[in-house]
């Protein structure tokens, strides 16, 4: 008992010592960084672009843009608090831009630099931008009034609507040190006066080596994530659906399915090759069908289910194939085949070899659980 009456008379002398060390922020008083772009510059300097949030009540503009050139990204935070009167913080950082010429030679060194600042969360959001990040962060748009927070939100609901996949500091940087996976970010795009969020970027390590359309895409989510939500328009071959309905004319059938809830297997079935096995199984509901089949028929349901697994079946399997083209395992074949094979010694570079000779056989298993449902 007088032990502890010590320990804690000695807390109470000292707590005025220690809050008198912490420094004190007044919000007022400083820059707050939303949004970053990082472009290439002459003589392989970086051309930072940082939009400050500005808590002033007084001040015209809420935001401030800072445009400063240097050798590193710290360069770039000096540089960008000798051209303002306040004092620039990350602590608020939410979204980070690197221009696609910068992403094809490498963003490590940047992204590392960030996931290394104790005051950055490590879910901020990392994206590829078409052109010019500058472009994108100094444009005026009118129905915008704070790209930074735009920028998140558009991410953050696309992520949560299951249209692209995470794109998080933390997992990046995760991915590119993985042996046997790499990381995807999304590209953003100024197009005028607005935003468009419609590929993703395959990265071999850190450098960009290839792209994806919004619909390869959403086959990449459905075989490395669990979908809860989401929905996509796809052709069907109009063959089967043709000898339910002879009257049916064209050569394809349309559809779009939403609602999809998916799990995904990968087994690696033989290592020598090596061949992998991966296992889909969705719940799906039909929202819309270009054609008047009727769905309340069990054998135009199991059509719709057969010919939905074997679409699925192509699109993952030229996903793969354009994947094993350019040497990138955004799927993490190679985490599976490491985990599996004991003492495999797996490298990098031994797996870049292995990988676009892999065997990959795909099923996957579609169930129709409503259709013609409105929410």
């Amino acid at each position: 008992m007088r032990k502890s009456v010590i320990v804690l008379s000695i807390i109470v002398l000292l707590l005025p010592i220690w809050t008198g060390c912490v420094q004190k922020r007044i919000l007022e008083e400083l820059g707050l960084v939303v949004v970053v772009g990082y472009d290439p510059a002459e003589k392989d300097r970086i051309k930072g672009t940082a939009l400050l949030h500005q808590i002033d009540p007084a001040a015209k503009e809420k935001v401030q843009v800072v445009v400063t050139n240097a050798n590193t990204s710290k360069g770039l935070r000096n540089a960008q608090n000798r051209e303002v009167s306040k004092r620039v913080v990350s602590g608020q950082l939410r979204v980070a831009i690197y221009n696609e010429k910068l992403a094809r030679n490498g963003i490590i060194t940047l992204a590392d630099t960030l996931s290394r600042d104790s005051v950055i969360s490590d879910t901020i959001f990392l994206t590829v931008s078409r052109g010019s990040a500058d472009n994108i962060i100094t444009h005026r748009f009118p129905e915008i009034s704070n790209i930074g927070t735009y920028l998140y939100k558009m991410i953050r609901q696309n992520i949560q609507g299951e249209q692209i996949s995470s794109c998080t500091l933390h997992e990046f940087i995760h991915d590119v040190y993985s042996v046997g996976k790499d990381p995807v970010l999304p590209v953003i795009e100024r197009i005028g006066d607005q935003i468009l969020l419609n590929h993703t970027v395959l990265f071999r390590n850190d450098k960009m080596v290839g792209e994806l359309s919004a619909d390869e895409a959403f086959v990449l989510k459905l075989i490395r994530d669990r979908y809860k939500a989401g929905s996509l328009e796809i052709s069907l071959d109009a063959e089967p659906f043709r000898q339910l309905k002879p009257s049916f004319q064209g050569n394809k059938v349309d559809i779009v399915i939403e609602n999809i809830s998916s799990s995904s297997q990968i087994k690696l079935v033989d290592p020598s090759i090596p061949s992998f096995s991966i296992h889909i199984k969705m719940n799906v509901r039909i929202q819309e069908v270009s054609t008047d089949l009727k769905l309340g028929e069990k054998k135009v349901i199991r059509a719709f289910e057969s010919e939905i697994s074997k679409e699925f079946v192509r699109r993952i399997q030229k996903l793969i194939a354009k994947t094993q083209a350019v040497q990138s395992d955004p799927i993490g074949f190679g985490e599976v085949y490491h985990a599996k094979v004991r003492h495999s010694n797996l490298t990098d570079e031994k797996w870049r070899e292995m990988y676009p000779n892999a065997k990959v056989h795909v099923d996957v298993k579609t169930i129709m659980v409503r259709s013609g449902v409105v929410e």
